[in-house]
């Protein structure tokens, strides 16, 4: 059940920034950043809660956590919902531009000047 815990734990840290991202469908440049902070935030907080969590079940005891896990976890844990926004951010652009593209109205064909 402990190992269950920990593993629901680190895959909501890595489904929640995209799926946060995804959920706020940005449509300005602004509201892109904003959502994707939100996202980075959500995954960074959920990757520091799942360090913790092994942590303290190794330990048995929360008290004795090992703080350098915890510090890295708290240092770097942005770095891959970062990377996983970035990606999806990617994803939807490309595809939202090259679907917009494909839709774009065709101009009328140039009649003869005579």
């Amino acid at each position: 059940m402990e190992r269950f815990a920990t593993t629901v734990l680190l895959l909501t840290a890595l489904a929640l920034p995209v799926v946060l991202f995804l959920l706020f469908r940005p449509r300005s440049r602004l509201k892109s950043l904003v959502a994707a902070a939100v996202g980075v935030a959500a995954g960074w907080s959920f990757n520091v809660a799942c360090i913790f969590a092994t942590e303290a079940i190794a330990a048995k005891d929360p008290s004795q956590v090992n703080s350098a896990n915890l510090a890295i976890a708290v240092t770097y844990g942005w770095a891959c919902p970062l990377v996983l926004v970035l990606v999806t951010w990617l994803v939807w652009h490309f595809a939202t531009r090259r679907m917009s593209s494909d839709n774009a109205p065709k101009p009328p064909p140039l009649r003869d000047a005579a």
